[in-house]
């Protein structure tokens, strides 16, 4: 096959004649530097395994942003050099910043890239010039704030559970099926389901409330008959296909291969597609199709060329951030690296044996138990015929208030555990109990600050270790997290050997833990 070097070369003219106007005007390199911003950004999401954190949600709301920069594009804007410095100072703070550190600071992970807008957009429109563009940072700021504290309003308050099962039996019994609700539990008499928040349209109606949020900004000015017709929408789109996945649901209780499908991830997507399509026609509906074009006013319009030097700063910024970004998407760092070593030699105890734990993820359905564990590691110990097993599983993004051990104990034990917490002076909080076999002492080791057992005692350690003076230049510098939210949660285990009382046994295991426990917070000092 042979190439025409001829149209090639036609090509190349036809492309250069295209885009050698475009190198003139100093919207195409801001254009430029938001998209590049928002591949990065999206990069950094898609890498960021926390549940909720959904690449098509950010791709949206940067989708926003770029329009609203492109109608906006003409604007004239009064930049100064002391604007541009600043920005292009904000703008490098946040891109030195090695990609592990944005998913250990959760601080930072919603902050950052308003920080980052901030400073390109001081670079793009100077001071005088920001207030022009108020809805594109309007929408910056929306899509990083943490909206979940929506599914506990209506999980809690509306009791949603409750009414999607109530509905969704009325609409069986209407469709001629023997259908009850008691509570939150909808009968039939091939079988029952209990409905869960995260099975009602509760994640439905939040996702649709995120997307009315963006219309609400982009498409603006709206009148309040059409702003409450698209919450409305929203809300009633996301509740009514929530009860008619909970009605198929019950229908195929029984048939396990096609319950499991459609109680799964993939079940809701295609859930969650229906109900975004569906609220798509009710918007075509509300907003006549000329509201996506252009409606602001610009006072002034600016197609003059850009001036030389203010074109190579632009250039230069891009082609930094551009740079970012490729080595972003193409480095093989290991993200989340364990910290827990083979060997971890303890005090006056000999080492037997060593394994790596099976990692288990907390289930997305349940959303009072989400914890993200990235490794776990066993280490047998002897000493003078007494056994002493030690368990370290390390979290990310913790809260201090789920212990993954104790979230496979039976119901009774797991309320046996939590009444029997106990304090070490000068070593914080422990859990103990007992089962058949063995004693167990566990906690959250901290990565500051002493153990603990629950949010309260977490979080209190959290600010009163890690948020203080001297961590901040390194927080801003790059080199450290602000707010250390990782977690080794422990646990020791000793058996009974016949024993009906375990209260020598726990004296044993608090001997450990005092004389060992400094050495197992030392891991969090190991680089990432």
């Amino acid at each position: 096959m042979f190439i025409d070097r001829q149209k090639i070369h036609q090509f190349k003219r036809e492309l250069l004649i295209y885009f050698n106007p475009l190198l003139e005007y100093q919207w195409f390199y801001l254009l430029g530097i938001f998209t590049t911003l928002a591949i990065l950004h999206l990069k950094i999401v898609a890498t960021y395994p926390i549940p909720g954190e959904e690449v098509t949600f950010y791709a949206l709301y940067w989708c926003g942003i770029l329009f609203l920069f492109w109608q906006n594009r003409y604007r004239e804007n009064t930049t100064t050099w002391l604007a541009g410095l600043c920005g292009l100072g904000l703008t490098i703070l946040v891109l030195i910043r090695p990609l592990y550190l944005w998913h250990l600071d959760l601080i930072f992970f919603r902050i950052g890239p308003i920080i980052l807008g901030l400073g390109v957009g001081l670079l793009s429109f100077g001071f005088s010039g920001l207030r022009h563009y108020w809805r594109l940072f309007l929408l910056l700021c929306l899509m990083l704030l943490p909206l979940g504290y929506l599914n506990n309003i209506l999980d809690f308050n509306l009791h949603l559970s409750e009414v999607t099962a109530n509905i969704s039996a009325f609409l069986l019994h209407y469709l001629g099926f023997e259908a009850i609700s008691q509570g939150d539990i909808v009968k039939l008499p091939t079988g029952q389901v209990e409905v869960l928040y995260y099975c009602t349209g509760g994640l439905l109606i939040f996702w649709l409330l995120k997307i009315t949020l963006l219309i609400l900004v982009v498409v603006f000015p709206l009148t309040w008959q059409q702003r409450c017709g698209l919450i409305l929408s929203a809300v009633g789109t996301g509740f009514w296909i929530g009860c008619i996945r909970v009605s198929m649901l019950a229908l195929i209780v029984n048939n396990h291969s096609l319950f499991h499908y459609w109680h799964s991830y993939t079940g809701g997507s295609i859930f969650m597609a229906i109900a975004t399509i569906t609220y798509a026609f009710l918007c075509s509906w509300i907003l006549p199709s000329d509201y996506l074009s252009p409606i602001e006013s610009l006072p002034s319009v600016n197609r003059n060329t850009i001036q030389p030097q203010r074109r190579l700063f632009l250039s230069a910024t891009w082609f930094g951030i551009f740079i970012a970004t490729i080595f972003t998407i193409c480095t093989k760092q290991l993200i989340f690296a364990s910290i827990l070593p083979e060997q971890i030699a303890l005090s006056n105890w000999q080492q037997i044996k060593t394994k790596t734990l099976s990692v288990e993820r907390s289930d997305i359905s349940n959303p009072h138990k989400l914890f993200f564990v990235i490794a776990g590691q066993e280490y047998d110990y002897v000493k003078k015929g007494q056994k002493v097993e030690v368990q370290l599983l390390y979290e990310l993004d913790s809260r201090g208030n789920i212990n993954p051990f104790l979230q496979k104990l039976s119901p009774k034990l797991q309320r046996d555990s939590e009444k029997n917490t106990k304090q070490i002076k000068g070593f914080g909080y422990y859990t103990a109990y007992t089962d058949s076999k063995n004693a167990y002492l566990t906690a959250c080791i901290n990565p500051r600050g002493m153990s603990t057992v629950n949010s309260v005692q977490f979080m209190r350690n959290r600010y009163s270790y890690d948020l203080t003076w001297s961590r901040l230049l390194p927080w801003i510098l790059g080199k450290d997290v602000l707010r250390d939210d990782r977690c080794i949660w422990a646990r020791l285990s000793t058996p009974l050997n016949g024993e009906e009382v375990a209260t020598s046994l726990y004296t044993v295991l608090e001997s450990v833990w005092i004389d060992n426990y400094n050495t197992w917070q030392s891991l969090f000092l190991a680089k990432q």
